[in-house]
């Protein structure tokens, strides 16, 4: 069923960039568009939970770079593999992101090689959202990736340990660790900040893949209406969430798109990516 929403989606793009040449837009900016609108489709079937509203945003981002300078060589399938493979290269870890990321067409026989540089970070001015109770902080690391819980711990309104208890997770729960900010980290549910939790509570999650550990419940998923420990973390009962400007170090990764088209055409596209609170990575 999915597969087939896609493949009507795609269907309807495309052919909105067929008949975009009765408006006057050519080939190229047509295929910005369809970037934009099928890369969000493709995205939206990646992740689970945050993760999945995450990938939509960055699919549909690169969606559009792809389309932008080198779509003109490509066809709406191509571009559409391209974006995705660019985006799991963007995916890998900082120790991994070195390596080179190969692509070939399933069809045209096009390629083309995705490089990273080397990662850095940046202090960028960030847009964060809270729960009303939650403290604000001047600062952060930003971090946007799943986390667990090693053990029950509690959620704090400030990033400290005698700051108010808003709430509790039990062990081998799921969430997105927004950032850091000293020992602390800020707990996420649906792109927005409901706590703190200690640092030394909690790993992340690709640290419990590797120990065969598997989550118990996913923070983003869960009944929290039903719990008087998560309760608090219902966004549904809260009338406004305050959203905050924050300092936040963040990673940034130079990418180069090497591309060979079918009739031999080549071309190359060089771009640098930050990674932003919502965990996406932002063209700058």
């Amino acid at each position: 069923m999915r597969k087939k929403f896609v493949v009507a989606v795609l269907a309807v793009s495309i052919a909105a960039a067929s008949g975009c040449a009765q408006l006057g837009i050519n080939k190229q900016q047509a295929g910005t568009a369809v970037g934009m609108v099928a890369g969000a489709v493709v995205g939206s079937f990646i992740g689970n939970g945050n993760g999945k509203v995450v990938a939509v945003l960055l699919t549909s981002a690169i969606g559009g770079f792809i389309g932008n300078k080198i779509g003109s060589m490509l066809d709406d399938q191509d571009k559409q593999a391209l974006a995705l493979r660019t985006q799991e290269a963007l995916s890998l870890p900082a120790n991994d992101s070195a390596k080179a990321v190969s692509w070939t067409s399933g069809h045209s026989g096009a390629t083309a090689q995705i490089v990273q540089g080397k990662e850095y970070t940046e202090t960028k001015t960030v847009e964060v959202k809270r729960a009303p109770k939650i403290a604000a902080v001047p600062s952060m690391k930003l971090i946007n990736e799943q986390y667990l819980t090693k053990s029950s711990s509690n959620v704090r309104a400030a990033p400290n340990k005698t700051a108010e208890k808003v709430g509790g997770l039990k062990a081998g729960t799921e969430f997105t660790a927004v950032g850091s900010t000293g020992d602390w980290i800020l707990v996420g549910r649906k792109g927005v900040t409901v706590g703190y939790i200690s640092k030394d509570l909690v790993s992340p999650k690709s640290a419990a893949v590797v120990r065969s550990v598997k989550p118990a419940a996913n923070l983003d998923e869960m009944d929290v209406a039903a719990d008087t420990e998560t309760k608090a973390f219902d966004l549904d009962a809260i009338a406004a969430l305050p959203t905050q400007q924050v300092a936040a170090e963040t990673a940034c990764r130079p990418v180069t798109v090497s591309l060979k088209a079918a009739d031999g055409k080549s071309e190359q596209e060089q771009n640098t990516f930050c990674k932003q609170a919502n965990g996406t990575w932002e063209l700058i």
